[in-house]
């Protein structure tokens, strides 16, 4: 049960086409995700200018905000790394050892 698996590179290697299909699916996704966020920004900048919502909604930017946070860490593939460093340091602290 404390033993650390590794990733067999073969495994990977024959998987490549999934790999790829789930990087393009990732990339997709992501592109949309941007696409709402800046469609709903311009949308709440318009509402404002027509003077039907108040430019301080704090909750509005505050919503914008975590969603654009975390479109640009899957976009950038932060999560990725924050979840290799994660793997490391429990590695390290003996639970995958």
């Amino acid at each position: 049960m404390k033993k650390m698996y590794t990733v067999d590179p073969g495994v990977v290697d024959d998987m490549n086409w999934f790999l790829v299909l789930a990087g393009a699916a990732g990339t997709i996704l992501c592109v949309l995700a941007l696409a709402y966020w800046l469609i709903r920004f311009f949308a709440f900048l318009l509402s404002v200018s027509r003077g039907v919502k108040n430019l301080k909604d704090t909750k509005f930017w505050k919503n914008m905000g975590v969603a654009m946070l975390i479109i640009l860490l899957f976009m950038t593939g932060s999560v990725f790394t924050l979840l290799s460093q994660f793997y490391d340091y429990m590695a390290l602290w003996g639970w995958g050892a």
